[in-house]
């Protein structure tokens, strides 16, 4: 088991985001995967076709996405996030040394850390993600030094827990102070394994609402990373209940439109799933979802209008 944490630099460091106009929604970002038919072979990830065959298909989310993770094909962004195990690097902690840090290497995107520390997991059995204090004191000085070095674009770079539990962060002072150190929180809401059914499951709404409210709170960004998700071949699934989902939590107050609330989805075929990539005209695949969780987002309707479900394509 590992601590993870989230270096966020393209997607949403301040460098990156001071020239935009002020908006009243956060960004949507998408995982891209399989993203060409080697990668497709590869990785076993056969019959659900991958991006780049869909080239010129999703014009709608080519322009609108804000962040992607992958090469970035026809997507208009030049925003990127990127997950990375620093446990891969050989360390049990964070390498401050600008010379030979890997983290400095991958730093130009959004990447997720794991990181265990002096061979034991994260300071608390509750949610063993969240770092040590010497970590975060570690990678800002890595940043600074990398810079100095002229490695680095900037001397910091926002640094995005990756949280296991939805609100144990949010609710133990000490995690607390973790976090505030920090600049903001991130949590994967799956729809396998413990986290479902939603009712009972690890990420039922009430707690997720919870953690995700005082993160804002305290003026931090909150990325909600959406996925896996079920589809006909799982069992559980019924039509659009990946979308059902997000009307829940919507519903039990997480935010939908806020600047610094974020939605990206962790859109892969785990477990076999055989959802398609695209195109986007089908509501059913990967780009369809994207086109549909932007248009909500963005949408000037609120959730106590109604939902927009998109019509079922004819098989």
């Amino acid at each position: 088991m590992s601590c993870r944490i989230a270096v966020l630099q393209m997607c949403l460091a301040t460098t990156a985001l001071a020239s935009e106009a002020p908006r009243s929604y956060g960004l949507v970002g998408l995982r891209l995967l399989p993203h060409d038919a080697v990668q497709a072979r590869e990785g076993g990830l056969g019959g659900i076709g991958n991006y780049a065959d869909f080239e010129g298909q999703y014009t709608f989310v080519a322009e609108k996405l804000d962040v992607v993770w992958g090469p970035r094909g026809c997507f208009k962004t030049d925003k990127s996030f990127f997950e990375w195990y620093l446990e891969d690097d050989g360390g049990a902690e964070v390498n401050p040394d600008p010379k030979t840090s890997k983290l400095v290497e991958y730093i130009l995107i959004c990447r997720e850390t794991g990181l265990i520390h002096r061979g034991k997991p994260g300071p608390f059995k509750q949610d063993y993600r969240i770092l040590y204090p010497e970590d975060v004191a570690a990678l800002r000085k890595l940043f600074r030094e990398a810079h100095a070095a002229g490695l680095l674009k900037h001397d910091n770079y926002k640094l995005i827990q990756m949280v296991e539990h939805p609100c144990f962060f949010a609710e133990a002072p000490e995690a607390q102070k973790i976090v505030q150190s920090m600049d903001g929180v991130v949590y994967e809401a799956h729809q396998f394994n413990r986290h479902w059914p939603l009712e009972t499951g690890w990420s039922r709404p009430e707690p997720v609402v919870r953690g995700a409210k005082w993160t804002l709170d305290q003026g931090k960004d909150y990325i909600f990373y959406y996925g896996p998700f079920l589809f006909r071949e799982t069992g559980g699934y019924r039509e659009f209940v990946e979308r059902d989902w997000l009307y829940e939590f919507w519903k039990a107050g997480l935010p939908k439109r806020n600047p610094r609330m974020h939605y990206f989805l962790n859109a892969f075929p785990y477990g076999g799933c055989k959802r398609p990539v695209g195109p986007e005209s089908e509501p059913h695949s990967n780009l369809g979802m994207t086109k549909w969780l932007i248009e909500e987002v963005r949408a000037e309707q609120h959730v106590g209008d109604g939902p927009t479900r998109p019509s079922t394509p004819t098989k």
